[in-house]
């Protein structure tokens, strides 16, 4: 995504054409005083805005739905490693896309967090409002999930290592 629109803006009114029920992280990036308007790197016009947003929330779902692949791929590989005793064969294979997992989970994140405002939010329940909450419930397994995976490298063919058996519980149960 090229920041070439981080330009100085001409005097325009933001707060109108920002919803009023902004969520926090929209308030914090996008917002009347928000770290993106304050640097002076946004759009000069709304529907410069929109169609970054519409660009930037394509990518997230292109991205979303290769992270799903690479994770379904690695979880079988973890799989196979656990119950049908290929770790040798399969460990740094799983190593790799537990990385490659990571970043391009966060690269995808990144881009819903970062995507200019909606022209308006809704106030009841919606999917997207689930998809939000589910994506902390997500982000927080997602941030445990390398560590616990350290944790456990190596230690896979130690049964009687207590402290490897949990944390690989924890690893599988997680991911």
């Amino acid at each position: 995504i090229s920041l070439s629109f981080c330009q100085p803006q001409m005097a325009i009114e933001i707060k109108d054409s920002l919803p009023s029920n902004l969520p926090l992280s929209k308030k914090l990036l996008w917002g009347t005083n928000g770290l993106f308007r304050k640097l002076d790197c946004v759009p000069k016009t709304k529907m410069e805005e929109m169609k970054l947003r519409h660009k930037m929330l394509i990518t997230h779902q292109k991205l979303g739905l290769l992270t799903l692949g690479i994770m379904a791929y690695q979880s079988y590989l973890g799989m196979q490693m656990v119950d049908n005793g290929k770790y040798a064969q399969y460990s740094e294979r799983h190593r790799i896309l537990g990385y490659s997992t990571f970043t391009i989970y966060m690269t995808t994140a990144s881009l819903s967090i970062g995507a200019p405002p909606a022209f308006r939010y809704s106030k009841g329940v919606s999917s997207i409002k689930i998809h939000r909450f589910l994506s902390y419930i997500h982000f927080a397994g997602m941030v445990c999930m390398p560590y616990l995976g350290y944790l456990t490298a190596g230690n896979l063919d130690t049964e009687t290592d207590n402290y490897s058996i949990k944390a690989r519980k924890a690893h599988r149960l997680i991911g």
